[in-house]
């Protein structure tokens, strides 16, 4: 299982900085917001390669329960990633006044109405996207099965 949440953390920050890389190139050179859409990519490409890497390593469909355990796990992971980045880029390019005065005009009810959904969506994507991962890596190997058979 740790293999699952290292392998998850890893292509999380990597999806997460390509997302915002791409937002940024996307915005500067189109004038287009990517809005949501980055950031359910950053749910969803992590978790359907752990799904996929669970088949891998041969341990066949992900029960119910791991699955659930699992996108709990991804949540928390991703929270801690997002926290760190979020800190981080406040710290260097100065932002985090802006960022309290959103907070403070949301209010307490708002933010964590706000947060409480995130975390919520993000759960259900997290288990539906590493399922599917899985399902998807099953009939891979499947039809290579299938096409080695003479």
């Amino acid at each position: 299982m740790s293999y699952l949440v290292k392998r998850y953390a890893v292509v999380a920050v990597i999806t997460m900085i390509t997302v915002a890389v791409l937002g940024y190139v996307i915005e500067v050179f189109f004038d287009h917001d990517i809005g949501a859409a980055g950031g359910m990519i950053a749910v969803f490409v992590p978790a359907m390669d752990a799904g996929q890497a669970y088949v891998r390593r041969g341990h066949g469909k992900p029960e119910n329960g791991f699955a659930w355990k699992m996108s709990l796990i991804f949540m928390g992971v991703n929270l801690a990633i997002v926290g760190v980045l979020m800190s981080a880029l406040s710290a260097i390019l100065g932002g985090e006044g802006e960022l309290l005065a959103i907070f403070a005009e949301l209010g307490g009810a708002g933010l964590a109405i706000i947060i409480g959904v995130t975390f919520v969506l993000g759960i259900l994507l997290s288990r539906f996207f590493f399922g599917f991962g899985a399902k998807n890596q099953l009939n891979l190997e499947e039809k290579l099965a299938a096409k080695k058979q003479p």
